[in-house]
């Protein structure tokens, strides 16, 4: 079924803004996040700050600017790292292979079953120095997410965190499969 059907008519071009949104007010009030230095002076592991903390604070954004989009009918939330469905793991079928799954980012409505379920947005977010392979890992899981049967979610959402930018790249479906078009906050 295709998001305008679900969400109603213009829910892409809204959504597109929303992430826009989401992605300014993340540069302009945490862009400090992504400025964090690597610790030297300790015993352990150097690591730049985890995209977890920047997650976050991009579902709330997700929060303020998407979810006022969707139907009012219906109440939405947007949960981070969320690997459940209904009692069991989330598992998604990826390169052929089962996988249990954790989205970085999801907009759905916290409902079991295919009947109530509305999985709206899927989103997957990495640092830009990330390895490649995780990064196309990441978009195979998206559209596993989008394309299987059983989350048949509207919408998903790649997110490249940089120094200078942050790169989103929105999945949708249309009448001919998975397509893609990308949004970039400078």
């Amino acid at each position: 079924m295709l998001a305008e059907d679900t969400f109603g008519a213009g829910i892409m071009d809204k959504l597109i803004s929303g992430i826009r949104d989401s992605f300014e007010k993340l540069r302009n009030c945490d862009g400090m996040l992504f400025d964090c230095p690597i610790e030297d002076d300790v015993d352990y592991d150097a690591r730049k700050l985890h995209e977890v903390c920047i997650n976050h604070r991009l579902a709330i954004y997700f929060e303020q600017k998407c979810i006022p989009l969707l139907p009012k009918d219906e109440e939405y939330f947007v949960d981070i790292e969320f690997n459940r469905e209904g009692i069991g793991f989330k598992n998604a079928k990826i390169a052929g292979r089962k996988k249990r799954v954790r989205p970085d980012i999801i907009i759905h409505n916290r409902k079991s079953g295919n009947d109530e379920k509305k999985n709206f947005l899927v989103v997957e977010c990495k640092k830009s120095d990330t390895d490649g392979a995780k990064i196309d890992y990441d978009q195979k899981k998206i559209r596993a997410l989008m394309g299987g049967k059983k989350y048949q979610y509207s919408f998903g959402l790649q997110v490249i965190y940089g120094k200078d930018q942050i790169k989103g790249t929105l999945f949708y479906r249309n009448r001919q499969g998975i397509e893609a078009e990308e949004i970039v906050y400078r």
